[in-house]
C-alpha cells in the first residue's frame, strides 16, 4: 500500500521460524487521540453526506469524501497551522496556541458534563511519564517521525498519515489493509480472539503476522466484512461465506457458539489479473506442449473439467485457458463467487443470489443460471465450480454441443467420473462420456518446496456397457521423481479434431507445432504480461499466418500496441498494477526447451519471413460488410454481380505447402441473410467449393 505501508517478511534468529511484519506510519499519543476524535465525527459525516450516501459510489469516492470531511474538521477546530491550512485549501485565520490546547478545548466540549480532560480519550494529551526497557512484544515499532509533544500545530506529514489511517478504516479492511494490497498474499485468516493473523504467501506458505485481534475488534470486524458483503452474521447465524467488494471470497464465524477459540476468518484473495498460460508454463504446472494440447482442443470446443482437491490451482488454470478461447465466441460464466476474469468482451458474467427470505424464495442458484443460459446462445460456458446437482445439468447442456469449462474437488479421474455418476448429482454414465477431457491438479512438494502440477490430463471416450465402466485414457502424465511430463501414445481427440477440421496428419502436426511456436517465443522473449499474452493468442486465432511472419522477423513485440487494439477483447491493465503480479520466471530448463523448440521449428519460422505484415491490421478482427445485398432467403447464394473482395488475402498466402485454398476466407456476411462460397478446407487441395450454410432456428 504504497506509500503508507509494507511489509517485512524475516526469519526470526530466537524462535528459528519465519515472520510477516506489517509496518504502518506510528502514532504518538497526541495523534491516536485526535484519530480516535475523527473517527467519532466521520462516522456521522459519511453517513449523513450526500456524496457518500450514492447507491453506486466506489471506494475511491468514499476516500474522497472521508478526505473533505477530514480536512474541514481539522479546520473547524484550527488544528493545523495557516501554512498548512493553505495548501489542504482551508481558510487560515486564528488557532489557539499549540495542539494540545486545541485537543484539550476539543475534549472539554465532549466532556462538558464533568469538565474532567483528564480522563477518557483526552486524557493521554500530555506528555507520558518516562519509561526504562524496550516495549515487549510484536507491538515494537520505529520511533514516531514526528516531533515532541506539544508541538504548536499539524504538520502536512502528520495529516497525511491520518488520512492514511481513517481511508484505511472507513474504506479498506482495518488492520489487514495492508495485507490486502500484497499481490503475493493468497489467503488472509485469524483463527480466534487474541491469536496473530496467518496468511499464505505465493512463496513462503503459511506465515504468522504482528497482527492479533482482542475479542471486542474482532466481533466488530467480522461484522463489518459481512454487512460490507450484503450479508447479516449474528449469533442466529453464526457462520456465513460472502464475497467481499474487491471480489475476493471470505468464510466468517461469529462467536463461539460454533467455535471454541471465538469469531474467525479466512479471506481467500482475488486476483484483479490473472496469471496466464506463460506463468503455468514457468511454474512447471503444465508442460509447454501440454499447453499447446491445450490450446488446440479448446479452439476446437472440447470440453474439460479441472479437477483436484483445495488450493491446487484449479481455478488459476481455468482462467489461464480460457485466453485460449477465441474473442467472438459468445461466453456466459456462471458462479456463485466471482472468480473467473475474461477479457473477451462477448462475455456475459452470471452470479448465484441467495434468497433474502427464511424459506429461500427468490433465491437465484446454479441450476437457473444454467437454464438462463441455454436461452443466450452460448458457444462457451465457464462454471466456476460443480458442487451438487447442478452437475446433471451441466452435462446435459455439454451433450447438447456446448463446450463447458469447470472445476470440480477430486483427486482423481475415477473420483471425479465415481462423484458425478452417483448421489447426489447422479449423471449417467452415457451422458459422462459427453466431457472430452479431465485435469488432475495437485498442490504437492519437489525438492522441499510446495508447488502445483497438474498430475494427469486424462481423455473421456466411450462408455463400455458391458462391462459397465467408462473409458479414459491418459494423453499427459507427471512423473514425480523426475518433475517431467510424458505424452502418451495416440490420443482419441487428436483423432476427433483432425476428422471434424477435415485436416490430414501432417495438419494436425503442424497445428501443433506452431502452437507451440508461439509460446516458446513468449518463453524466450521474456513476454509473460496478461496483455501482451492475450493480445498474441488473440491475434494467433485471428490471423496466425500474420503473428507467425512477426515471430518468424522478431517484431511481435513491437507491434503488441497495435494488437492490442482488438475491440472484441477488453485490456486495459496499468503498468503499475502489471508490475505487482507475481509472475514466474522461467528456469534454465523451460528456457532450453522454448529454444529447442524455436530451432526444431526454424524451418517453419523461415518461410514465414516473407509474408507480409506491414499493415498489423490484418491480425484483427475484421469489419463486417454490412453491404451486400441477399433475399434473405435461408441457404441462398451471392449474386453473380457481387463480387467478393479478397484484397485482405493479397500477399499473406500461406508458405507452407499445404494448398492456398485451406486457410478461411476473411469474407465475412450476416448469417441470417445469406450463405457463401468460401474457400475450401481440403487437404486434398483440389481447389473445390465448400458452402456454409446458416439454419435459422
Amino acid at each position: 500500500n504504497k506509500p503508507y505501508a509494507f511489509v517485512v517478511i524475516f526469519r526470526s534468529e530466537k524462535e528459528n521460524e519465519l515472520k510477516y511484519y506489517l509496518v504502518e506510519p506510528a502514532l504518538n499519543g497526541v495523534e491516536e487521540d485526535l484519530l480516535e476524535f475523527l473517527a467519532e465525527k466521520l462516522a456521522d459525516a459519511i453517513k449523513y453526506s450526500r456524496e457518500a450516501g450514492r447507491k453506486n459510489d466506489t471506494a475511491a469516492d468514499r476516500a474522497e469524501v472521508i478526505a473533505g470531511e477530514t480536512k474541514r474538521l481539522l479546520g473547524r477546530y484550527n488544528l493545523v497551522g495557516d501554512d498548512v491550512a493553505v495548501d489542504l485549501g482551508l481558510e487560515a485565520g486564528s488557532r489557539l496556541s499549540t495542539i494540545t490546547d486545541s485537543l484539550s478545548s476539543i475534549f472539554a466540549e465532549s466532556e462538558a458534563d464533568d469538565g474532567d480532560v483528564d480522563s477518557g480519550a483526552a486524557g493521554s494529551i500530555y506528555p507520558p511519564e518516562e519509561t526504562v526497557g524496550a516495549p515487549a512484544g510484536v507491538a515494537a515499532r520505529p520511533r514516531s517521525a514526528v516531533v515532541e509533544e506539544g508541538y504548536d500545530d499539524l504538520t502536512e506529514y502528520q495529516v497525511e498519515k491520518l488520512l492514511y489511517y481513517l481511508r484505511r478504516d472507513f474504506v479498506g479492511y482495518e488492520r489487514i489493509d495492508g495485507i490486502k494490497h500484497d499481490v503475493n498474499v493468497e489467503d488472509i485468516s485469524c483463527d480466534g480472539y487474541d491469536a496473530p493473523v496467518f496468511v499464505y504467501h505465493t512463496e513462503y506458505e503459511q506465515t504468522i503476522t504482528n497482527l492479533v485481534y482482542d475479542p471486542e475488534s474482532l466481533d466488530d470486524f467480522v461484522v463489518k466484512l459481512a454487512q460490507r458483503s450484503g450479508k447479516g452474521i449474528s449469533k442466529r447465524q453464526p457462520q456465513v461465506d460472502a464475497t467481499l467488494p474487491d471480489g475476493s471470497r471470505a468464510q466468517l464465524t461469529l462467536g463461539t457458539a460454533v467455535s471454541d477459540h471465538g469469531t474467525n476468518y479466512t479471506i481467500r484473495q482475488f486476483k484483479d489479473v490473472p496469471f496466464t498460460p506463460v506463468d503455468l508454463i514457468n511454474w512447471h504446472t503444465f508442460s509447454l506442449e501440454e499447453m499447446a494440447f491445450l490450446w488446440l482442443c479448446i479452439e476446437n470446443h472440447k470440453s474439460l473439467i479441472f479437477a483436484g482437491g483445495t488450493a491446487s490451482g484449479k481455478t488459476t488454470s481455468l482462467n489461464a485457458i480460457s485466453l485460449f478461447i477465441p474473442s467472438k465466441a459468445k461466453i456466459v460464466s456462471i458462479e456463485d463467487t466471482r472468480e473467473v476474469e475474461l477479457p473477451q468482451r462477448n462475455w456475459i458474467a452470471s452470479v448465484t443470489r441467495p434468497s433474502f427470505a427464511a424459506d429461500d424464495t427468490g433465491d437465484v442458484d446454479e441450476f437457473d443460471l444454467l437454464e438462463a443460459a441455454l436461452r443466450q446462445r452460448p458457444e462457451y460456458i465457464v462454471m466456476g465450480e460443480v458442487r451438487g446437482e447442478e452437475g446433471r445439468t451441466l452435462f446435459q447442456v455439454m451433450s447438447t454441443g456446448h463446450t463447458t469449462y469447470t472445476t470440480f474437488h477430486a483427486d482423481s479421474v475415477g473420483e471425479v467420473v465415481k462423484r458425478f455418476t452417483t448421489d447426489p448429482i447422479n449423471v449417467s454414465k452415457t451422458l459422462f462420456t459427453a466431457l472430452d477431457l479431465v485435469s488432475i491438479q495437485a498442490q504437492t512438494r519437489v525438492r522441499g518446496r510446495k508447488v502445483r502440477r497438474n498430475q494427469a490430463l486424462t481423455e473421456i471416450n466411450s462408455y463400455d456397457a458391458e462391462n459397465d465402466e467408462i473409458n479414459v485414457q491418459d494423453v499427459y502424465t507427471w512423473k514425480a521423481g523426475a518433475d517431467e511430463f510424458t505424452r502418451q501414445p495416440g490420443p482419441q481427440i487428436l483423432e476427433e479434431i483432425m476428422f471434424d477440421r477435415g485436416w490430414s496428419r501432417r495438419r494436425l502436426e503442424d497445428e501443433l507445432h506452431k502452437r507451440e511456436v508461439i509460446l516458446a517465443y513468449l518463453i524466450d522473449r521474456r513476454i509473460s504480461a496478461y496483455e501482451k499474452v492475450a493480445a498474441t493468442i488473440q491475434a494467433f486465432i485471428n490471423d496466425p499466418d500474420t503473428i507467425l511472419a512477426l515471430v518468424a522477423r522478431d517484431r511481435l513485440e513491437e507491434s503488441l500496441d497495435d494488437l492490442r487494439e482488438m475491440e472484441t477483447v477488453f485490456m486495459d491493465i496499468d503498468d503499475e498494477t502489471e508490475a505487482l503480479v507475481p509472475r514466474p520466471s522461467p528456469d534454465e530448463g523451460t528456457r532450453t526447451r522454448a529454444a529447442g523448440i524455436l530451432d526444431e521449428h526454424a524451418e517453419m519460422l523461415d518461410s514465414y519471413r516473407q509474408v507480409d505484415t506491414d499493415g498489423v491490421e490484418e491480425a484483427l478482427p475484421t469489419d463486417l460488410d454490412w453491404n451486400v445485398e441477399s433475399g434473405g432467403d435461408v441457404g441462398g447464394s451471392l449474386p453473380t454481380s457481387v463480387e467478393v473482395d479478397r484484397s485482405l488475402d493479397a500477399g499473406l498466402e500461406s508458405p507452407t505447402e499445404e494448398p492456398p485454398e485451406e486457410r478461411p476466407t476473411r469474407t465475412e456476411v450476416r448469417a441470417e441473410d445469406i450463405s457463401f462460397a468460401g474457400a475450401a478446407d481440403d487437404d486434398e487441395g483440389d481447389g473445390g467449393v465448400r458452402t456454409t450454410r446458416y439454419d435459422e432456428e
